[in-house]
């Protein structure tokens, strides 16, 4: 996509740049029982880019431990987190997102059955959108120039994961 300048430096498997950080993982098919999460959250105060690594770097052992594939976005003080795997591991990981007091109003807006999953290559992939993003997602720019909101995303199903998608895109031509 037009717009993004990424400079990234590969660590321990984790593309890190200021605009995104991304972790690959072993390719991974659906199972059966696979199911993916959409939600979104209120930070309960701005999380800086050392906070994040860590974040990052925890959810990445994790999820690799657990065979839970995903994407984290970061804008204006909420976040938007798709999360794939096995429906046991993705319900006893959900039960720890809410119970994280670092933030609150955890909304679940997608919860499906899976026949393959859509961020099979990543343990974890993160972003954190800022106001270029929004020039250069114009589409989506409403719907995170001023932080995530649940609300607007239930009036328009399916958004939530368009936007991830197209960032992940995005993260696999750079």
């Amino acid at each position: 996509m037009a717009g993004f300048s990424v400079q990234l430096i590969k660590a321990h498997g984790i593309l890190f740049s200021n605009e995104l950080i991304f972790s690959s993982a072993i390719s991974r098919k659906a199972t059966v029982t696979d199911i993916q999460i959409v939600y979104t959250s209120k930070a309960r105060r701005e999380v800086n880019d050392a906070e994040i690594v860590q974040i990052h770097s925890t959810a990445l052992t994790n999820n690799i431990q657990s065979d839970i594939t995903g994407m984290l976005l970061y804008a204006k003080g909420s976040f938007l987190q798709v999360i794939e795997g096995a429906a046991d591991a993705i319900d006893r990981l959900m039960e720890k997102i809410r119970a994280d007091t670092r933030h609150y109003d955890v909304e679940v807006l997608v919860r499906t059955s899976i026949r393959r999953r859509e961020f099979k290559n990543w343990s974890m992939g993160y972003r954190r959108l800022e106001d270029a993003d929004a020039k250069a997602l114009l589409s989506f720019a409403p719907f995170f120039d001023n932080g995530f909101d649940a609300k607007r995303f239930c009036e328009q199903p399916g958004v939530s994961l368009d936007i991830l998608q197209a960032l992940a895109s995005q993260l696999e031509e750079n």
